[in-house]
């Protein structure tokens, strides 16, 4: 079960791409960091961030930009 950070990341994405591609990203990001998606907290949102972003960037480099910063605000 993702972590209440991991989940709050789902819920920026998934209107955009669905939820299980949403959970998809936010895996993918996690393991390129060597995180958890169970566990990730806010603390660990810089790295995860600067993953996150190359993970979205076939959405285009705007909307991944975009989404780094959004969630670089929860």
């Amino acid at each position: 079960m993702p972590s209440e950070t991991s989940q709050k990341v789902i819920d920026l994405l998934s209107p955009s791409v669905g939820e299980f591609v949403a959970k998809a990203k936010v895996t993918a990001a996690c393991k390129m960091v060597n995180l958890n998606v169970d566990t990730l907290d806010k603390s660990q949102l810089k790295d995860f961030a600067d993953k996150f972003e190359v993970v979205c960037l076939t959405l285009g480099p705007e909307i991944a930009k975009n989404v780094k910063q959004k969630v670089l605000a929860l």
